[in-house]
Order: structure tokens, then C-alpha cells, then sequence
């Protein structure tokens, strides 16, 4: 079915997110099938990423000639916009690299090997139990609605995600994925506070068909994975949920579209 003259073409920052989504996959899968181990690449992609955001952030450094005829009030704005974006750069950049490193620290386990089957991690578990299941989703809806205050979300919906998603938390981890989601939640409130605001139920910029995912309380436990094991929810995503750009858009919503709703 042909798109309408009159639909707008998408934001040019969006085509760009969903294009490096795709590109960063393909990468990923090259390093993996050159031997290299997940935590590497995770940390490879980041330093990469880390050194594109500090490329914006000298370009924006630099731009600090206020326009010609500005009031001496609107160069203190212009100057301080400046300042504002360079630190958030900045931040973005650090945290980049800080969660590369943890989450390259972290498969220091036995239970690696060197020769894993395509497509799988030796940490997988088979299958998540319904307990588990309502347990955690219990959890991410308290998280949820506390910053949305949003109640009409999909609950079977929530279940057949979390069922997936929930098979890629590493068998050891699984008895206190709980708690690591709390502490994950309260540690980033605000940046989730901001992605639903702008994205969420009653976002300037929410738009539901095009990414559900910012309507479902199942995604806080899909931004922990994302910021834990990206590679490992993308392979599971595309192979058992769907190959729609629902993911790609949501990450990029979750790393590079905060701010301000």
C-alpha cells in the first residue's frame, strides 16, 4: 500500500537513528562472526558512538559567534544555549562509555564459551515462568504509571513481550532481576521521566502506532536491557517478536531523543 501524498516525511534525526540502528546490527554481527566477545563489541560500538557525540559537541563548542545586531541579552542566551548543549554532550558521551565498560566487565562467567551456537548466548535460559513473568510486570506497571500516571496500556501484550525479553536475563540473574530493575529504575527516574514525557502517553511527540513500546509499562524492563544487553534483545526481538523498526525506533528515542518534551 502506496504512502499517502499528504503523510509528512519523517524528521531527518529519525531516518539517521533508524539508519545506524541497522548499521550498528550489521557491525555487531561482523565482529561477532570475527570471534570477537559481546562485551567487546558492546564496548567497540560505544567508544565509536561516544567519539561521534564529542564531534557534535566541538562543532557546538566553537559556535559561539552570537548573530550580528544581537542585543548584549540575547548573546548571554545564546552563549548559555551553548554551555547548556556542550555539558549534555559531554554527559551523553561519558555515560556512553561508562555502560560499555560495566557491561563489559560483567560475562566474567564460567558459564562462557569460547564457540557459542549463532544467535544464542550461553547464559540464555529456555523459558520464563508465568511467575516470573506477572512478577516482573507487576514491578515495570509501578514503575510505569508512577511517571505516566497512564493506566490503559495492553497487559496481554505486556505478557508476550516480557516472555521473550525475559528469556535474555542470564540464567544466575534471573532470581534477583527484580531488584535489579528497581535499583535500575530509580538510578534513571528522570531520564525515563523525560522519554515518556516527550514519547508517552500525552507526549508532544508521542505517536503510538509508529512505536507502541512508549505506551507499554514492559518498556522500563526493555530500557535495562537495552542499557545492559543491547545485542542480545536485538537478536531476540527480530527472530521472535517482530521485525518492524519498533525496537530501532525506541532505542533511538531512549539514547539520543531526550530532552526537553
Amino acid at each position: 500500500m502506496g504512502t499517502s501524498p499528504e503523510e509528512p516525511a519523517l524528521p531527518l534525526i529519525v531516518v539517521h537513528a533508524e539508519a545506524a540502528a541497522s548499521a550498528r546490527r550489521r557491525v555487531s554481527d561482523l565482529l561477532e562472526a570475527a570471534g570477537a566477545r559481546p562485551g567487546e563489541i558492546q564496548h567497540l560500538l560505544a567508544v565509536i558512538e561516544a567519539g561521534a557525540v564529542e564531534g557534535a559537541h566541538a562543532e557546538v563548542a566553537e559556535d559561539t559567534q552570537v548573530p550580528p545586531g544581537s542585543s548584549d541579552e540575547f548573546g548571554e542566551g545564546w552563549l548559555g544555549a551553548v554551555q547548556a548543549v556542550t555539558s549534555r554532550l559531554t554527559h551523553i558521551a561519558d555515560r556512553t562509555v561508562r555502560q560499555a565498560r560495566a557491561t563489559a566487565a560483567a560475562p566474567k562467567s564460567p558459564l562462557v564459551v569460547s564457540s557459542p551456537p549463532a544467535r544464542r548466548s550461553p547464559m540464555a535460559v529456555d523459558a520464563v515462568g508465568e511467575e516470573q513473568v506477572h512478577r516482573v510486570l507487576e514491578a515495570a506497571e509501578r514503575i510505569f504509571v508512577s511517571l505516566t500516571g497512564h493506566t490503559g496500556y495492553d497487559r496481554d501484550l505486556s505478557q508476550e513481550i516480557l516472555t521473550v525479553v525475559l528469556a535474555r536475563v542470564s540464567a544466575e540473574q534471573q532470581d534477583g532481576y527484580l531488584q535489579q530493575l528497581e535499583a535500575f529504575a530509580e538510578a534513571n527516574r528522570e531520564r525515563l521521566g523525560q522519554m515518556y514525557g516527550k514519547y508517552g502517553p500525552g507526549g508532544k511527540s508521542a505517536d503510538e502506532s509508529r512505536c507502541y513500546l512508549t505506551h507499554q509499562p514492559e518498556s522500563v524492563v526493555v530500557c535495562e536491557r537495552l542499557d545492559t544487553v543491547p545485542l542480545w534483545l536485538e537478536g531476540v526481538w527480530n527472530d521472535e517478536l517482530d521485525a518492524e523498526l519498533t525496537l530501532e525506533r525506541f532505542t533511538g528515542y531512549w539514547r539520543f531523543g531526550l530532552g526537553p518534551s
